[in-house]
């Protein structure tokens, strides 16, 4: 009944506009979300794809451009100035200028808030600036400024030297157009894709936001009281999700070795008890979390998953303290960690094989010396002039094809997917969405299988989608997937886990929102995703790759040693994805 007495001041309350940025000709203009186009919408991605495609000039989508006809799209959840914990989650669409397609990122930090905040449910960003510029966004207004004298600085002295809360900035990678290229966004770094690449290709060091709106209430505290409190006991009822909430993504490493699914020593292995130097220390003895934060929402370490494989495992570096190192630098440079590691990784097979004769000898692991490079790199400095090429220039100049783990000449996440069928195939689409039910309790392929393991790929798709609508860390899922049978989860389950989602966005919406409109609203996600990656390409249909090593050598240290069947796993996959009956709404 509250929720009812407010619902006709429910769309007005929610401060809904675009914050539209020319940095070319440095204005400026705040555009009205419409509000039946902004409850079909709701936030994050399909928010990002839908502004991405209005304001993009697809006839200046070219490198010649300097991406000037290519937008950049910051689109938080729909709940994110909730009072709900974990609400963290926003959503990066822009057009790689790697692959070609489209980029889409989704981080969890307060960065998603404050963009609320200053009264905005997105910001779009065009044009290219003519010189080394910023802006700063305040109390409606957004003022412009030259940055020439930040050129070359860190990300972290440039956050610092700005004396703002909010900071997106590039580093001297972006500024020097590194392929590896990503963005610092209030402390974590903005990875894969090209996003800092864009930045650099327009003229942007970086940005600020001075949020001057703290929050909201719920249309119904009550509601919103029993949901975080339900989220509280799913994340406190396994021991997995309390190891989460304490320690991040990185508690999932402890699995790796038991599943075989850490890229260790560019792929050559699937297990190695060196792994559990990266793993973190003291997860038997954690005490209940007051409230379902975790360090990917906090900000508390940058020392995440697929960084530490990235820069660890997969060069043959199991200090933890040392990666961590690599992890700052990088972060600091602003480089993508993955990337990078994947570069580093050929680089050191390729000198051993008497390739790269301009490098130092690389088959002793180092962190000093990857620390240089990682500096030279991003500096465009001597030798890492050479490996801030993409990977894919890489192996044309100088060969090593066989130490090259790619797909949409974009480096592959450190994952063996020998041993992740169901990561494999989105992973061959250009899809990074974690198949968390996978990393828990591993998975393998059995001929007749597929369609099965389609579904469970399609319902990863589905699930995280919807969590970026309403704005919810996907870290929150986990107790989802932490039954030892039940880990995909069956029929019940997963009902349970969109009625978890339509009671948020209604809370945050102010109108009655279906657990089969949740559904319906992450299919639509995924089918203008496919749209706008269709046009850009040129072509529609079927697709997918991954590297010929992970489909034709099985060999490895595990005692399963498998290659991916790709061919039937994809032709399930969009089999089952081309029916209708999978369109249509809540089914």
């Amino acid at each position: 009944m509250y929720m009812k007495k407010k619902r006709a001041l429910a769309y007005p309350y929610r401060h809904r506009s675009i914050l539209h940025i020319d940095i070319g000709s440095e204005t400026y203009s705040q555009l009205p979300l419409e509000e039946g186009e902004g409850k079909a919408l709701l936030g994050g991605r399909l928010l990002a794809l839908t502004l991405w495609e209005r304001f993009a000039q697809f006839d200046q989508l070219h490198e010649k451009s300097y991406e000037s006809g290519n937008p950049v799209v910051f689109a938080p959840g729909s709940g994110v100035d909730t009072p709900l914990s974990c609400c963290t989650s926003y959503t990066v669409v822009t057009k790689s200028p790697l692959t070609g397609q489209l980029s889409i990122t989704s981080a969890s930090s307060s960065l998603a808030q404050a963009i609320v905040d200053c009264g905005y449910s997105a910001l779009v960003i065009t044009g290219r600036a003519r010189r080394l510029s910023r802006f700063s966004i305040s109390d409606g207004k957004v003022e412009f400024a030259s940055s020439e004298e930040f050129h070359d600085m860190l990300t972290t002295e440039v956050a610092k030297r700005s004396g703002a809360s909010h900071v997106v900035a590039i580093g001297p990678a972006g500024e020097h157009l590194v392929s590896h290229a990503s963005l610092y966004a209030n402390g974590q770094n903005i990875t894969r894709g090209g996003v800092g690449l864009v930045f650099g290709m327009k003229n942007i060091k970086f940005f600020t936001l001075h949020p001057h709106l703290h929050g909201r209430e719920s249309y119904d505290s009550e509601r919103m009281g029993k949901l975080s409190a339900s989220l509280l006991r799913e994340m406190n009822s396994t021991k997995i999700g309390r190891t989460v909430a304490e320690q991040g993504s990185i508690a999932l490493l402890q699995k790796a070795n038991h599943h075989g699914w850490a890229a260790i020593d560019t792929y050559s292995m699937r297990i190695d008890g060196r792994l559990w130097g990266l793993c973190p220390r003291s997860s038997e003895q954690l005490s209940e979390a007051k409230v379902p934060t975790c360090p990917v929402c906090t900000e508390k370490s940058n020392f995440e998953l697929e960084s530490a494989m990235a820069l660890g495992s997969n060069l043959e570096l199991f200090d933890s303290r040392s990666v961590q190192q690599l992890v700052t630098r990088c972060l600091e440079n602003g480089l993508d960690p993955v990337s990078v590691g994947s570069v580093l990784a050929w680089a050191r097979k390729c000198r051993q094989d008497g390739l790269l004769v301009f490098l130092p000898d690389m088959q002793r692991s180092s962190a000093m010396l990857y620390l240089r490079l990682l500096d030279a790199m991003a500096f465009g400095r001597g030798t890492g002039e050479q490996l801030g090429k993409s990977l894919a220039e890489l192996v044309s100049l100088y060969g090593g094809s066989d130490y090259a783990f790619m797909v949409q000449r974009l480096p592959l996440p450190p994952y063996d997917y020998r041993a992740l069928p169901v990561q494999a195939s989105l992973a061959a689409i250009g899809d990074d969405t974690l198949v968390m039910g996978e990393l828990l309790w591993g998975n393998r392929h059995r001929r007749g299988n597929e369609r099965r393991l389609a579904s469970w790929a399609l319902f990863a798709q589905t699930l995280g989608y919807a969590m970026e609508g309403v704005g919810l860390c996907p870290w929150v899922a986990i107790s989802h997937f932490a039954h030892p049978l039940l880990h995909f989860p069956a029929f019940k389950r997963s009902k349970k886990a969109f009625a978890q989602l339509a009671e948020l966005a209604s809370l945050a919406e102010g109108h009655e929102i279906d657990s089969s409109w949740m559904v319906s609203y992450a299919r639509t996600c995924l089918k203008k995703q496919r749209e706008l990656n269709s046009r850009l390409r040129g072509k529609s249909g079927p697709h997918g790759e991954l590297p010929d090593q992970l489909l034709v050598n099985g060999k490895s240290n595990f005692r399963s040693a498998q290659v991916v069947p790709l061919a039937r796993l994809l032709d399930a996959y969009w089999s089952l994805s081309s029916k209708k009956s999978y369109w249509r709404e809540g089914k």
